[in-house]
């Protein structure tokens, strides 16, 4: 297992390359609950570090009760942290009364699953709604609107109702009415989990967008690896109220360190053992067996020609059972099921070549 990094900073070799300054920090943060009629307190979070840089896309990522929800909600303000420090922008906001989260929360804005929508305003009532409230003048508040509904393509939407648009539209109303205040953190609290596949990747792209054109720093929850692999620069894997894993999105995906994470990222990065051979896969060797491996890719290996080089280097034959070539994070990564012969000292020269090409291989096991 690899060693610790130290919040704040990544691993480069023997080099500490420091993250930009954070735009959010948990320091040792913890969330309990009392308990109810006699029953013991309940620790919703315990011992939370977390950095989230400014500029980047960070993804918590845990499965219902992980600690999630509390999480996000401690960063508006709608918890209070039972113990630890949470710094936004660098100012102290633990103690913060409810005058200053009021005034802290114009520099977050918040993505709700079912949208949040009021039905009796319009498009363009909904997104004015944060302006109408921070007092902004009405030639102002049209002006900002109008480029909102631009930025998240519902320029030809203001009049309409809530009731009038689809999922993906609502959300996109949803985003332009979190933008309304010119936050500098964004929340987005199981975004896309009401969407269908398509949709969500519109509306990730449009977060990503976001990110990237207006530099504002997002922090996401979600139960759904697709959308950690999609957009986030950084994942945080939490289970029983405790970051489990962290890091580059990437790193995390292709070598997981703790079995949460590995058991998430599975999904995304491995390849299927086809419905054929499930059945046949053995733990022992027999006589004439085949060996089945699973051979990662990673960065320039993801796209080169790896399989004619590896029959070239032992002289065997290596058949390709099932594979695929995807991005996570932006950066390719490729997953191959081969088999080869099992017999040494082939196997032995097989798995030494793929070591040798920078290759990861995990056997699964022997097939006739």
């Amino acid at each position: 297992m690899n060693a610790p990094v130290k919040p704040g900073a990544v691993s480069a070799g023997a080099l500490l390359i420091p993250l930009p300054d954070p735009a959010i920090r948990f320091e040792q943060v913890g969330k309990t609950y009392p308990g109810r009629r006699g029953q013991q307190p309940v620790a919703a979070l315990a011992g939370i570090d977390l950095d989230v840089p400014a500029g980047s896309i960070l993804g918590v990522i845990g499965r219902s009760g992980a600690g999630k929800s509390t999480l996000i909600r401690l960063v508006n303000g709608l918890e209070r942290a039972t113990s630890g420090r949470i710094l936004i922008e660098g100012e102290d906001v633990t103690g913060l009364n409810e005058a200053g989260w009021r005034r802290q929360r114009r520099q977050i804005g918040m993505i709700f699953q079912h949208f949040n929508l009021l039905s009796s305003r319009t498009v363009f009532d909904n997104v004015a709604l944060p302006l109408e409230i921070a007092g902004t003048p009405r030639a102002a508040i049209a002006a900002k609107v109008e480029r909102l509904l631009a930025l998240v393509g519902l320029a030809d939407k203001s009049a309409r109702y809530p009731s009038e648009l689809s999922g993906g539209q609502k959300q996109r109303v949803g985003i332009a009415r979190a933008l309304a205040t010119d936050p500098k953190v964004l929340l987005c609290d199981e975004a896309t989990s009401a969407l269908d596949p398509e949709t969500t990747r519109s509306i990730l792209a449009l977060l990503r967008q976001v990110n990237r054109e207006l530099g504002i720093t997002i922090l996401l929850i979600t139960h759904e690896i697709p959308v950690i692999k999609e957009i986030c620069d950084r994942v945080a894997v939490i289970e029983g109220g405790r970051i489990v894993e962290q890091g580059e999105t990437f790193s995390v995906f292709t070598d997981p360190q703790h079995p949460t994470t590995a058991r998430f990222v599975e999904a995304v990065t491995g390849v299927e053992v086809p419905a054929h051979l499930e059945g046949q896969i053995r733990a022992e060797a027999r006589d004439g067996d085949s060996l089945v491996l699973r051979i990662t890719f990673t960065g320039e290996n993801a796209t080169a020609p790896v399989i004619s080089r590896l029959s070239s280097v032992v002289g065997v034959d290596v058949n390709i059972l099932a594979g695929r070539i995807d991005a996570i994070a932006g950066q390719p990564f490729g997953s191959l099921l081969v088999s080869v012969p099992s017999r040494l000292p082939e196997s032995d020269a097989v798995l030494g070549a793929l070591k040798s090409l920078g290759l990861k291989a995990e056997v699964i096991g022997h097939v006739s």
